[in-house]
């Protein structure tokens, strides 16, 4: 299973790298805990295995049936995602030179998860995955950064932000996005008990 607080891994097999990018997918709208949970679940449903990889068992599914699947899974928005998913599997994408804007071709697919995914797969990735922990951060820090994702122009200057941030600090982006994080995410869990 995908654990969300030590997600950076540059060194995923093909079938991981396919099966993280499910989790990016499952990711947006949940915290990253459900997400795993959710994704792991759906993984060990559809019987991936060392014969077949998540985007091969995903592309002998119909995209009608799909659906069922990710909603008994507890994966909200399931619909959509499963579109999502279901066109993953069936594109050329070489998960492993791809670029953000080759993932954001596909339906479903944002800023924030083709970027959290290029950030935690890739080891010199230069993107920030601006979600409701780093966006509150960016606050804190000043600037206008709104609660939700933003898109277009406003992401990238939030993002070179970030970047700018992360190099003051000498971390790397993708350690300073876990940083953020787990301390936002400390703070949540602590206010919920």
């Amino acid at each position: 299973m995908i654990d969300p607080e030590v997600i950076t891994n540059y060194n995923l097999t093909n079938d991981q790298l396919e099966e993280y990018i499910l989790f990016w997918v499952c990711a947006a709208g949940k915290n990253g805990r459900t997400a795993a949970k959710c994704c792991d679940k759906f993984i060990r449903l559809i019987g991936t295995n060392e014969i077949y990889s998540p985007f091969t068992v995903i592309r002998g599914l119909s995209l009608e049936i799909l659906p069922s699947v990710l909603k008994s899974c507890g994966i909200g928005c399931y619909t959509s995602k499963a579109r999502t998913m279901w066109e993953l599997a069936h594109s050329d994408l070489d998960l492993r030179v791809c670029e953000a804007t080759d993932l954001e071709k596909i339906y479903g697919i944002g800023m924030k998860t083709s970027r959290c995914f290029l950030l935690h797969s890739r080891k010199n990735a230069r993107y920030a995955g601006l979600d409701t922990h780093i966006l509150k951060f960016l606050r804190a820090m000043g600037h206008d950064a709104p609660k939700s994702t933003p898109t277009g122009k406003k992401y990238l200057k939030l993002e070179a932000a970030f970047l700018n941030y992360a190099d003051m600090v000498y971390k790397t982006p993708a350690e300073f996005d876990l940083d953020i994080w787990n301390q936002y995410s400390v703070k949540l869990k602590e206010m919920s008990q």
